[in-house]
């Protein structure tokens, strides 16, 4: 990868190309969905014999190659969007490098990256200069090459499962791992921090949205790297006067996403989520009749845990049950948010919207999870424990847990305790 190379890079067809992916992958879930409706479940319904029966069967085994198909491409998809949005940032850091160089007259080998004066001889009044544009061109490269490596190579990955036909196994690890690789791909167009004054060049380099996005997409890096200005630091946190720190919120859920050491009931994905809170700061609300029994609290003992009845003692009704929690919190100041607002440290809950599942009826709100990251292209991803996943994609797997579940509301929920 050179200077020429990246210049020559073009995001705009890789956007394309992520767009048409996307919508093949929309239209055979059309069809997963077309297939139940139409055929699946009516001959349930009209035709109970063996041959209605063995036409069912089939039927299904398609639905399931078009969903496995769905869920790889949606996979192709994620690459295709880091890489374009990991192009366009090492390019605008070229860019700003190129522009610099001008300002001192200076010229850049785009073949080779040297940076040289106008009269091609060393000029002591420019060295500073020099080392912070082969600085700035070298992240720019390193960043292109790395997304380039990843993409790369995940791409073969989803090619080579063209005729995988098992939805589980297209979802939960093709799906998931591109999903991941898209992150590594955000995250590792960060500069290191070991030189701040890069950084600082880095961040000064990017958009307005460029900036957002990569807030939104890795605040727990941004929040902890030298060079990054303060003010955005503190607001990564939540701000001046955050009532809890949304990115030890987002970094405890993220290393402790598989930790069954933290577990008190059978399904946890509620004690998860109010375990992460309170760890980024959140305060509990007790009675001080009542303890944790009464009705309008939040929290927990530190010494938790044990038998059933030691943990109705223990634990309020709002830690652990997901409509619990959901309803104590919109009764304290916190608020719903659009999925466009949603940001990191935020907690979202799936409400059964259908009659379909035999676990919740509809209306009930039954899951909770930690959104921990949102991506450049809006894609919101969750951490949850029970079903454990670590920062999923919320576009990438709504289709296929409502095959399961029925159709969900997510509810996005902005945590703002009025009780301190």
């Amino acid at each position: 990868m050179n200077i020429a190379a990246l210049r020559a890079a073009r995001s705009i067809d890789v956007d394309a190309a992520a767009n048409s992916w996307l919508a093949l992958s929309k239209q055979a879930w059309q069809a997963v969905n077309d297939i139940h409706a139409n055929g699946v479940d009516p001959l349930k319904e009209n035709w109970k014999d063996r041959v209605g029966e063995a036409a069912g069967r089939k039927l299904e085994e398609h639905a399931r190659i078009l969903e496995a198909g769905a869920d790889i491409m949606r996979g192709v998809v994620m690459v295709l969007d880091a890489l374009s949005a990991t192009i366009t940032r090492a390019k605008l850091t070229m860019n700003s490098a190129l522009d610099l160089a001008k300002q001192y007259g200076l010229t850049v080998d785009e073949t080779t990256g040297t940076v040289r004066s106008a009269s091609g001889g060393a000029d002591a009044s420019t060295d500073n200069a020099v080392q912070e544009i082969n600085a700035m061109l070298q992240e720019a490269l390193r960043e292109a090459a790395q997304a380039d490596k990843l993409a790369a190579a995940e791409l073969r990955k989803l090619a080579a499962a063209t005729c995988e036909t098992d939805p589980r196994k297209a979802l939960d690890a093709l799906q998931r791992e591109a999903s991941q690789t898209e992150l590594a791909m955000y995250t590792g167009g960060i500069p290191s921090g070991e030189d701040p004054r890069l950084v600082a060049d880095w961040w000064k380099a990017l958009t307005d949205n460029q900036r957002k996005q990569l807030m939104l997409s890795d605040p727990v890096t941004l929040a902890n790297l030298p060079g990054i200005p303060d003010d955005v630091k503190v607001g990564l946190r939540g701000g001046p006067n955050a009532k809890y720190d949304r990115v030890k919120t987002v970094q405890w859920a993220l290393d402790h996403w598989d930790d069954t050491s933290i577990d008190v009931f059978g399904d946890n994905c509620t004690n998860f989520a109010s375990e992460a809170l309170r760890q980024g700061g959140l305060r509990a609300k007790g009675d001080g009749l009542w303890g944790w029994r009464g009705d309008d609290t939040w929290g927990r003992s530190e010494d938790a845990g044990g038998d059933w009845l030691s943990q109705r003692v223990d634990y309020s009704k709002s830690w652990a049950g997901a409509q619990n929690m959901h309803d104590f919190l919109m009764r304290h100041g916190s608020e719903e948010v659009p999925p466009d607002q949603v940001k990191p440290g935020d907690i979202v809950y799936y409400e059964e919207d259908s009659d379909q599942d035999d676990q919740d009826k509809k209306g009930a709100v039954h899951h909770t999870a930690v959104v921990t990251a949102v991506t450049p292209d809006g894609d919101i991803r969750y951490t949850q424990h029970s079903g454990g996943q670590k920062n999923a994609s919320v576009g990438g797997r709504i289709d296929a847990f409502q095959e399961q579940r029925g159709h969900q509301k997510l509810h996005f929920v902005r945590v703002n305790p009025d009780w301190y």
